[in-house]
């Protein structure tokens, strides 16, 4: 069982529905659950690793993204598609659409849902239009997989 820090209570359980449906995306079971108790929230065990084809990197799970709108790191402002996160990629091929961002690294990076999948994937944000890397097939295997430094 992961322990968790500075976790935000969440307001109602309603919020996280009120987004799927603003998305057009439901959140597997295990995420949800997980968010209901740990919402914000920063994982004891931080590290993980990213595929891109053959090459593994080291990455760092900074923290979940609130489902409460007035929070500093909410889930409502960092997906907003006319905002930053979509400018990231407004020279792509409209792949941003299929992501949906649930966590961030210390770096400015995005850990994603792919929304057609329901896997895990690493967005690097200084790599504009590349190719999202593999991390994991659910969102209990990367909990599950997370390391101490």
């Amino acid at each position: 069982m992961m322990n968790w820090r500075f976790v935000e209570v969440l307001q109602s359980e309603d919020c996280i529905s009120e987004y799927e449906e603003k998305i057009g995306y439901r959140f597997p079971e295990d995420f949800r659950e997980c968010i209901k108790r740990n919402n914000g929230g920063y994982p004891e065990k931080k590290m993980f690793y990213s595929r891109k084809g053959s090459r593994k990197h080291k990455r760092v799970f900074n923290s979940l993204l609130s489902f409460n709108k007035e929070d500093l790191s909410s889930i409502w402002q960092y997906n907003d598609w006319r905002g930053r996160f979509s400018d990231w990629f407004r020279y792509s091929d409209g792949k941003i659409e299929n992501y949906v961002t649930f966590a961030n690294d210390p770096f400015g990076n995005m850990i994603c849902f792919d929304k057609r999948s329901d896997k895990i994937v690493f967005i690097d944000h200084e790599k504009l239009g590349s190719d999202a890397e593999e991390v994991a097939d659910s969102f209990t295997y990367l909990i599950n997989s997370l390391k101490s430094r």
